[in-house]
């Protein structure tokens, strides 16, 4: 399955607190280990944070395409020996050992029941059971998770996009005012959206997510010389033979590499009293009324509303490449192969 490498990031846009930004202009450049082959998608995908239990392990039609089909991702209550009883022994041997060690998670109710449950048990298709029993959910989902390693990568976010925020901003405070029937002189809109943007940070954090070595590794050695009575009719062995098929072009996605955006507003420089304080001094011509009314449309309606534009975009991931570890891809599946004739 032979690929380009490349490690360009693309010229694509994103739109982002209602600004149109160039995705290069976000996050520059950053390193992805060149063990690693490198798909830039032409597109940047907006994602949930559930997006990388659900794709990572996916593969895809050809090195190019961006549509996921079902593989290694496969850990719902489906019956998958094959790929359950690799992923049982790794949560048995690595996964829930280092969970215990966790001094968040290690007292945890639900974990420790868990763990007692976990321990009763012997058969894979029992223990993948009780990562999906109701009581377990949150857990099962923590412990799923672990098959991948997150490296992130604080950036700041270019002067030029911090402007085009800041003018955002400038746009929205007029409308806020005007919703309240103020009308304000551009002095007072400049004053207003100097201290707002004064007290707003941005920022963002560029994650790799890819599963974790000793992940790859066991299905290096679990898939190497697979016998046909490993093999059998589920759908991840069908899956298998088709990523496998003679010819294949078959690109199997083991990371991501994402981007998130954050903002903070400090509201204790933006209090009703605080503004007050600063409008009385700075605009003398103005009563006290108009001052209390504009400091309430700030302090409480635009500072919601900041907050309520960050909750919004913070929630989604922008998904900027698809990763291929050569120890996946670079499997040997003649034998994979023979075992499905």
């Amino acid at each position: 399955m032979a690929v380009a490498v490349t490690n360009a990031f693309s010229q694509g846009k994103v739109k982002i607190f209602n600004t149109t930004l160039k995705v290069k202009d976000i996050i520059g450049t950053t390193n992805v280990t060149q063990q690693k082959w490198n798909r830039e998608l032409d597109q940047v995908l907006v994602k949930n944070n559930e997006f990388y239990l659900k794709t990572i392990g996916s593969y895809r039609d050809d090195y190019m395409s961006d549509e996921p089909h079902s593989l290694f991702n496969m850990i719902d209550k489906g019956s998958y020996p094959l790929l359950d009883e690799i992923n049982m022994k790794y949560y048995e041997e690595v996964v829930i050992p280092k969970l215990k060690t966790d001094t968040l998670l290690k007292k945890r109710e639900d974990f420790v029941k868990f763990c007692i449950e976990w321990d009763k048990l012997s058969g894979f298709a029992e223990r993948k059971a009780l990562l999906f029993k109701n009581e377990f959910i949150d857990i099962g989902n923590v412990i799923q998770s672990n098959r991948f390693s997150i490296t992130p990568a604080p950036f700041e976010l270019s002067k030029k996009v911090t402007k085009k925020f800041n003018s955002t901003v400038t746009a929205d405070i007029k409308a806020n005012l005007k919703a309240n029937n103020i009308d304000a002189s551009a002095s007072l809109v400049n004053y207003l959206r100097s201290t707002v943007t004064s007290q707003t940070v941005y920022k963002g954090t560029m994650l790799i997510v890819e599963f974790e070595d000793d992940y790859m590794t066991r299905l290096n050695l679990a898939l190497n010389g697979l016998s046909s009575s490993q093999t059998g009719n589920d759908n991840f062995s069908k899956a298998l033979r088709d990523y496998a098929a003679p010819g294949s072009l078959r690109a199997a996605t083991t990371g991501l590499v994402v981007f998130k955006l954050d903002g903070k507003i400090n509201k204790t420089k933006l209090t009703e009293d605080s503004l007050k304080a600063d409008l009385k001094a700075k605009f003398k011509s103005l009563d006290d009324g108009k001052i209390a009314d504009i400091a309430t449309a700030i302090s409480i309606g635009f500072v919601s509303k900041v907050e309520s534009t960050f909750s919004a975009e913070i929630d989604n991931i922008y998904v900027k490449n698809l990763l291929t570890s050569k120890r996946v891809d670079e499997i040997e599946l003649d034998k994979i192969l023979n075992s499905f004739k």
